[in-house]
């Protein structure tokens, strides 16, 4: 029952999408695809809550 438990602990909960699946996806309007385009790395996978995490940051950045 251990394995089990471990192997379910690996597994992000609700799915992880590559760049290419978020900047297609119809939950996020154009600006933030666009923003999207700009903070997301090509080689790494997301699951929408670290999207809109990384969203906030970069819109919550002070402007220089």
């Amino acid at each position: 029952m251990n394995q089990i438990n471990n192997e379910n602990q690996d597994k992000p909960s609700g799915g992880t999408f590559s760049k290419r699946q978020l900047l297609s996806s119809k939950v996020y309007t154009e600006l933030q695809k666009d923003l999207l385009s700009a903070v997301l790395d090509a080689e790494q996978s997301y699951s929408h809550q670290q999207a809109q995490t990384l969203l906030a940051t970069y819109l919550k950045k002070e402007v220089m």
